[in-house]
């Protein structure tokens, strides 16, 4: 069971070097790449699966700080996700007949991708400090 554990652990901390790994590689022109959307999955699959783990073992786990975590990780998905559509929606506009010379403002997943990376934070600084 601990080896479980450590592979999940190990796969989640990967869904947030993705995310967080993938907004600072677009961080001057910021948007949401799928890599963070996926990202952000990898987290909250294997955080639930996690949870499953610690349950079945004997120690004691902190409900208060899982529920944060959960909802935090909700967000970041919820977030990631409506980023990389409206970067599509965005695209598809560009393809039917808009200009062809690319946009001069922030692209429209921009806050997307910075509620994407600040609801990945709040999460670690969850885990560390509650």
């Amino acid at each position: 069971m601990e080896i479980l554990r450590e592979i999940l652990l190990f796969l989640h901390l990967i869904g947030m070097a993705i995310i967080i790994g993938s907004y600072f590689a677009f961080i001057r022109t910021p948007r949401v790449a799928p890599g963070m959307l996926h990202g952000a999955y990898l987290q909250l699959a294997t955080g639930l699966l996690l949870v499953a783990v610690l349950e079945m073992g004997d120690g004691d786990v902190n409900h208060m700080k899982i529920g944060i975590k959960l909802l935090l990780a909700i967000l970041t998905a919820v977030f990631a996700f409506i980023g990389v559509r409206q970067d599509k929606k965005a695209a598809q506009l560009v393809g039917a007949g808009a200009p062809a010379e690319a946009p001069t403002g922030p692209r429209p997943s921009a806050t997307m991708a910075h509620l994407s990376f600040a609801s990945a934070v709040l999460a670690v600084l969850v885990a560390v400090f509650v």
